[in-house]
C-alpha cells in the first residue's frame, strides 16, 4: 500500500468551525475562502463551507448542537459570511 505525501494529507483535513472560530481564523489569515453548498436532497437549504489557508476545509457549525448549520435562504447564508468578515459582492454560478 502506498502512503500519501504530506501535501495530499493536508488537503484532506476536515476542519469545521463555529461562527466565532471562523471570525478568529479569518482575522488571523487562516481562512482563504468560503462557498455556499446545497444541503443534500433539500432545494432551499444551504451550508457554509469554509476553506482554510493550509488546505483544511469544513462546514460552519451551529454552536448549540455542533452540527453543520443549515440556512433556509441564500440571504441568511450571505449575512453569516459577512458576519464572519468575508465580502460578498457577487454570486457566481458554475
Amino acid at each position: 500500500m502506498r502512503s500519501l505525501p504530506i501535501r495530499e494529507l493536508l488537503m484532506m483535513v476536515e476542519c469545521n468551525r463555529t461562527l466565532e472560530q471562523a471570525r478568529r481564523d479569518l482575522a488571523q489569515g487562516l481562512l482563504r475562502s468560503a462557498a455556499l453548498l446545497r444541503v443534500p436532497m433539500q432545494r432551499q437549504a444551504w451550508h457554509v463551507h469554509l476553506a482554510g489557508a493550509r488546505g483544511d476545509a469544513g462546514l460552519l457549525l451551529d454552536v448549540s448542537t455542533l452540527q453543520p448549520q443549515v440556512f433556509r435562504s441564500l440571504d441568511q447564508a450571505v449575512a453569516v459570511l459577512e458576519q464572519i468578515g468575508f465580502r460578498c459582492d457577487q454570486l457566481r454560478v458554475a
